[in-house]
């Protein structure tokens, strides 16, 4: 196995003022006050957040088994169902992943809603959670830039969560890495703390695919996408 850590330097994500709007539920281009101001005091207050940071666990011993819908990585069996193997199927290596934007996210918010703000504690709660994955997309297109040199591609990235891969198995995935990976620990009932974390697999190979757009095969209800058309 490899193991690859990635650091991002705080300013270095820039979050669309529309997105965040969106996710409100708010016409990105007429937001009403007070609204407006406090999503940007928000984004500003990302430059403030200097633990993100994120990471692979890379290996070539695997073993996918698309009709039983498992793969295993390393001699350790993931259940992640018969969509997301479809994915995986075809995969030389494999990614597995932490990333996260730190605790400060969920102090500023936290810390906003206690103290009766609670509409800017909503947007700051919102922000991080669009944070880790911007932050996940820089990881990943790192990663598809190394592998694109050797010929090869990646998949899109699954999580736990997705589809029919139990959240539970979150306990196999961390067993993988480093104790406290990236600050990154789970809770007994498989809660990533930091929250503002994400962790999955990607695949890696010369036949796999990259799709897009895969919104309608996701049943993943709490995603902060699902309800808005937003592309990259």
């Amino acid at each position: 196995m490899e193991l690859k850590i990635v650091e991002i330097k705080p300013g270095k994500i820039r979050i669309d003022t529309k997105i965040i709007a969106e996710l409100m539920g708010f016409d990105a281009d007429n937001v009403p006050a007070p609204y407006d101001e406090i999503i940007q005091t928000e984004l500003a207050e990302t430059e403030n957040y200097p633990n993100i940071k994120g990471g692979f666990m890379l290996s070539g011993n695997i073993e996918i088994i698309p009709p039983k819908g498992y793969f295993y990585f390393e001699g350790i069996k993931f259940n992640t169902g018969k969509l997301v193997i479809k994915n995986l199927k075809n995969s030389e290596k494999m990614a597995m992943f932490i990333c996260t934007a730190g605790p400060e996210v969920s102090r500023r918010s936290g810390g906003l809603i206690d103290s009766g703000n609670l509409p800017e504690g909503y947007v700051a709660d919102l922000v991080g959670s669009v944070l880790v994955e911007e932050a996940m997309d820089i990881l990943q297109e790192r990663l598809r830039v190394e592998f694109e040199q050797e010929g090869l591609r990646i998949t899109n990235r699954y999580s736990p969560g997705y589809c029919d891969w139990k959240v539970d198995e979150q306990h196999k995935l961390f067993g993988i890495f480093p104790s406290d990976f990236c600050g990154v620990r789970l809770s007994e009932s498989a809660l990533m703390i930091p929250v503002k974390s994400v962790s999955g697999v990607i695949g890696i190979g010369k036949e796999v695919r990259f799709h897009k757009y895969i919104c309608n095969a996701c049943n993943k209800v709490n995603c902060i996408y699902r309800n808005i058309k937003y592309s990259r």
